[in-house]
């Protein structure tokens, strides 16, 4: 990978490469709870919507909607809307509450999913670290080892960066573009909440609730997140420490060396700084910063600053602010 000096001298994530880091927002599906049965659905609205009726404290169903399959991937809020009351009247619903939304982040490229799988697996961690989340995971092939998704879940949101591309080809969806796919989620207590503190009323605060979470509420959530950066360093090196205490000397042979160890876990270290710690707390390590520069010279590392990730942010805010345009 091509990479570039700062005026520190410091290198950083190649500018051409960033450049591209281009995402399509829209609303991927939302799930919504209404009083009574849903039934008698209209054909046409059928593909769009499935419901689910429960008795428990009275009569409601879940209805999960999907709008993008009525005529397609919709990309602005107000065609969002059009559709969305279209398929809510062609299933008898009038009266709802938003229970789960998903927004999804996407690209057309076939590479994308790789060549940006670190960067987002750093805004992820972000995230992770400043709202303690504890059900973070990664998902791979189990045979060929390749990454296929990165996700966190709380009780409140999720986040998730997956391989669009290879779960196409998994459910043999040869209708869907995207490549590569980042997806915001907010889920049943994250709504409750916002219903809670929302002073509005009519017909609209549904929609309104829905634009605020996600111009609003995701911004301040990636907003707290970058202040958090270095924490993920820090939680990544701690972990990274008890891995190599354990395996250094393990048979049979997980590394040979520390450079194999580093080379191994390479996508859990994502700046120099944070190198130069990681080094710094083996003993075998004589100058910390000369060995991470002689390793990035040797063998190359990816490595993002802080306005890396800043700008990062500011395109997933962008295709937000894009879609939700009015």
């Amino acid at each position: 990978m091509i990479v570039y000096p700062d005026s520190s001298g410091r290198k950083d994530m190649n500018k051409q490469k960033l450049e591209k880091y281009n995402l399509t927002g829209s609303i991927h599906t939302l799930s919504i709870k209404s009083l009574g049965i849903v039934e008698d659905i209209q054909e046409d609205v059928s593909k769009c919507i499935s419901s689910n009726s429960q008795t428990k404290n009275g009569m409601t169903t879940t209805s999960v909607i999907n709008p993008n399959k009525l005529l397609g991937d919709v990309f602005s809020y107000q065609e969002f809307q059009a559709v969305f009351n279209t398929i809510l009247a062609g299933a008898g619903i009038s009266d709802y509450n938003l229970i789960r939304a998903d927004m999804r982040f996407d690209n057309y490229e076939p590479d994308h999913y790789k060549q940006y799988a670190k960067l987002n697996r750093y805004l992820i961690s972000m995230l992770a670290v400043t709202y303690k989340v504890k059900n973070t995971y990664k998902t791979e092939n189990l045979f060929n080892h390749k990454q296929l998704s990165v996700a966190i879940k709380n009780d409140y949101f999720e986040i998730e960066n997956y391989d669009r591309a290879a779960k196409s080809e998994l459910t043999e969806n040869h209708s869907e573009p995207a490549k590569a796919r980042l997806e915001e989620r907010t889920v049943s207590r994250g709504f409750r909440k916002l219903y809670e503190k929302c002073k509005a009323d009519g017909e609209n605060i549904n929609m309104e609730i829905l634009k605020t979470e996600f111009t609003d509420g995701w911004f301040a959530r990636w907003d707290k997140a970058i202040k958090n950066i270095d924490e993920v360093h820090k939680r990544y090196n701690d972990e990274l420490q008890k891995i190599y205490k354990e395996d250094k000397n393990s048979y049979p042979t997980r590394f040979r060396s520390l450079t194999d160890f580093i080379i191994q876990y390479q996508d859990c270290i994502f700046c120099k700084k944070q190198m130069i710690d990681l080094l710094s707390r083996f003993e075998e390590v004589k100058d910390p910063k000369i060995r991470a520069e002689n390793h990035k010279k040797r063998y190359g590392i990816e490595y993002f600053s802080k306005k890396d990730v800043e700008k990062a942010v500011v395109e997933v805010k962008r295709a937000t602010e894009e879609f939700f345009r009015e």
